[in-house]
């Protein structure tokens, strides 16, 4: 009895043994996923020139170039702009100011660049741009570079033309004086304003006394975007032509010395 016993519990385990083998000997999937987010660009921004010096009367070209790497693919690059001036400088201009794409490296990494026109008359300073990557889903990161603007004493004047005067009479006239440059600027007496003689060749000269420089000397030429106001100024003369003055063309000069005003 107990032989037979032993034999079934012996058959038991065998089958046991044998259905956990052929439980493990079949295969069975397995599913993956995996979510792949986006990773922020990177922004570098440099300009040209850093010092600017202005030319009177002329625009200074200036270049912001921005280097932006982007791990996700510069396909995914949705905009890079120019996105603050501080001090802002340029008229009639709203920010943002896209930047244009010039070149692209290895799908990841890429190029923009965008050309500013510096006005002479923009003030010195120092000027600092921030330029802004943006991706597909909203990732923004920015980067700045700075620009100084040197100090440019500019100006302009014309010709002094009294006419035709008679001996012992006297004529008014005046000479216009622009500025050119960022930096304002007025004529401190008695410096500021020199006529010199008037030579009429064998015919003898018109001494310089004889011209008065009726400038008020408080006066100041301004130029600038942040506090604007007149660029020109006329500045007034009046000749007094002597008795005994032999007819003639008679010419001189006169010299103008600017003061910066601040």
């Amino acid at each position: 009895m107990n032989a037979k016993r032993n034999m079934l519990a012996l058959i038991f385990v065998v089958i046991q043994v044998c259905s956990v083998m052929a439980m493990a000997a079949t295969g069975e999937d397995a599913g993956s996923r995996v979510t792949i987010v986006s990773s922020t660009p990177e922004v570098t921004v440099a300009i040209d020139p850093e010092v600017v010096i202005l030319t009177p009367d002329v625009i200074t070209e200036g270049t912001i170039t921005a280097e932006v790497f982007c791990p996700n693919s510069v396909g995914w690059i949705e905009r890079v702009e120019l996105t603050n001036v501080n001090p802002f400088f340029m008229q009639e201009v709203t920010l943002p100011i896209p930047m244009k794409l010039i070149s692209v490296e290895d799908r990841i990494r890429a190029k923009y660049e965008l050309r500013l026109e510096i006005p002479c008359s923009m003030p010195a300073g120092v000027y600092t741009m921030t330029v802004t990557a943006t991706d597909k889903d909203g990732n923004s990161t920015s980067g700045t570079t700075s620009s100084i603007v040197k100090e440019t004493l500019a100006f302009s004047v014309t010709d002094v033309n009294f006419g035709s005067v008679a001996p012992g009479k006297s004529h008014d006239s005046y000479a216009t004086v622009k500025n050119q440059g960022n930096v304002r600027f007025k004529f401190d007496e008695p410096e500021g304003i020199v006529p010199s003689d008037m030579s009429g060749g064998a015919k003898g000269t018109i001494k310089s006394d004889n011209i008065a420089v009726n400038w008020d000397w408080t006066k100041v030429v301004l130029r600038g975007f942040f506090s604007p106001g007149e660029e020109s100024r006329e500045v007034p003369f009046t000749l007094s032509v002597p008795f005994g003055t032999l007819p003639g063309r008679y010419t001189g000069r006169i010299t103008f010395t600017p003061t910066a005003v601040e």
